[in-house]
């Protein structure tokens, strides 16, 4: 199977989604033939074919399920049927609830208003210079884009949620119950869309014999190390995505199509036993992708607003190249022991040598490449972050140096070195480092709220039919 974004927690690591995610799809417009003024909203759960013949519109198929009129509509339908419906800003003939295209916020808010109510939530796009507004009831979604200069509407989305009969029926295909997280259950087709797409990442890069390795150590196959992740990470998302609805955290129209569209992409690349086998189909794709686009947007909301502020000092990086001559060498059993008398003498008279021509102006990085006798010439690093071995001298004898400035021999356990100072500020590692700093402070405080929302949540994992599932060739 192909390869799927994944939104790995690792609470003392790393907390965003790793998300690799496949080619957008362009949505591509279709013909349209004498347009008139219909009310959309009609249209929902009927077929495509019924939408063409009653509006007399011709609409293009972009793949099996979504299907456009350029810069004007766009219907997604699985099985022919329609669940989503959005208008786009070169409409000026279709509505929903009575809202077109152009039309004041004032005149919409009062029509939507007596529909679903107040929204639920607010989202400022700068790039399109709008705002939009989330209506929600037990049966749909409503999505409505205003100009934030005029006021008038620019977009509108309408998502038709399934019924409790629909669920049901969907949950008979998705194979046995694999993990319920509260009352959000997580089937097998589900599961196994993460845990193949985990096996062809990882035996891609280390072959099928992998799975029986006990790469960590801990008496783990790394089959089972897999699963568990797996496993773990889909309870995250679904712990994620239930908070972000008690918070009104949910996906713009734009962020949905963006999840239909790589869903799209995915199931394109499936094998047809795939399919078969493991249950999958566009839906779950979609609601999968869905699920990671949100917890992305969970965790920048969320930690929006973590200090950013990290002085120079902190984050400070700087550049050195060094010379070594060893004033050890390694005995029998890999030990390192000291140099003879003899070598040792010849060995500090060479590094006095160097020193004398690293201080007459000679190039620095030549004069190490020639005669150096570590593995590596150059290191940029902050403090406590000096190259590991070369002790705490190696490190305060480079801090101590202006740029452009040699130190004197500087000991360590391997022998004798000289510190040629590159730059004693380096501006582009500083400011990396000073990111990375942001982005650990950013994690830990999600890693906080996501311990909190946890905790709330009853897990119940099916170990009977989980365990039964191998990754390993048959």
């Amino acid at each position: 199977m192909k390869k799927i974004s994944k939104f790995n927690i690792e609470l003392y690591k790393s907390i965003k989604v790793l998300m690799v995610l496949m080619l957008m799809v362009l949505f591509l417009g279709g013909c349209r033939i004498d347009e008139a003024n219909y009310e959309l909203t009609n249209y929902k759960g009927k077929s495509i074919e019924s939408f063409e013949k009653k509006t007399k519109t011709q609409l293009k198929r972009e793949s099996n399920g979504i299907y456009s009129i350029e810069d004007t509509l766009q219907l997604i339908a699985p099985k022919e049927k329609i669940s989503s419906i959005t208008v786009l800003e070169g409409s000026r003939d279709y509505k929903l609830f009575g809202v077109e295209i152009g039309m004041n916020k004032e005149q919409a808010e009062q029509k939507i208003n007596d529909i679903y109510g107040k929204e639920k939530n607010k989202t400022i796009d700068s790039d399109k210079n709008s705002i939009t507004h989330t209506y929600r009831d037990k049966e749909s979604e409503f999505y409505i884009s205003y100009d934030i200069d005029t006021e008038k509407v620019t977009e509108m989305s309408y998502y038709y949620l399934k019924s409790e009969d629909n669920e049901a029926e969907d949950s008979v295909n998705a194979g046995e119950l694999i993990a319920l997280v509260g009352d959000v259950k997580v089937y097998y087709n589900e599961a196994m869309v993460y845990l193949k797409s985990a096996q062809e990442n990882y035996e891609t890069d280390y072959g099928k014999g992998i799975w029986d390795v006990d790469l960590l150590g801990d008496g783990r196959s790394f089959e089972q190390y897999i699963k568990e992740e797996v496993l773990k990470q889909i309870i995250q998302l679904k712990v994620i995505r239930e908070e972000a609805e008690k918070e009104g955290i949910t996906l713009t129209a734009e962020e949905k199509a963006d999840a239909a569209a790589y869903a799209h992409e995915h199931f394109s690349g499936l094998f047809d036993e795939d399919i078969d086998r493991y249950l999958v189909n566009r839906e779950l794709l979609e609601m999968i992708y869905s699920d990671n686009i949100l917890a992305e947007k969970v965790f920048e909301t969320k930690t929006i607003d973590v200090d950013t502020n990290v002085s120079d000092i902190t984050a400070k990086q700087i550049t050195v190249q060094h010379i070594l001559v060893n004033g050890t060498e390694l005995d029998d059993q890999g030990k390192r022991i000291p140099l003879s008398i003899e070598k040792r003498q010849a060995a500090f008279e060479k590094v006095n040598t160097l020193l004398e021509k690293a201080r007459s102006g000679e190039d620095f990085y030549l004069l190490a490449e020639a005669n150096s006798e570590a593995e590596e010439i150059e290191y940029t690093f902050g403090r406590g972050g000096a190259p590991q071995g070369y002790s705490k001298a190696f490190e305060q004898a480079a801090f101590n140096l202006k740029s452009g400035e040699v130190s004197d021999i500087v000991t360590t356990e391997y022998g004798w070195h000289i510190i040629y100072c590159v730059t004693d500020f380096n501006v582009d590692a500083t400011i990396r480092v000073k990111e990375e700093i942001i982005e650990e402070r950013r994690m830990n405080l999600f890693a906080e709220l996501y311990s909190d929302w946890s905790a709330n949540y009853d897990v119940v994992i099916n170990s009977d039919v989980w365990g039964a599932i191998s990754l390993k060739a048959e």
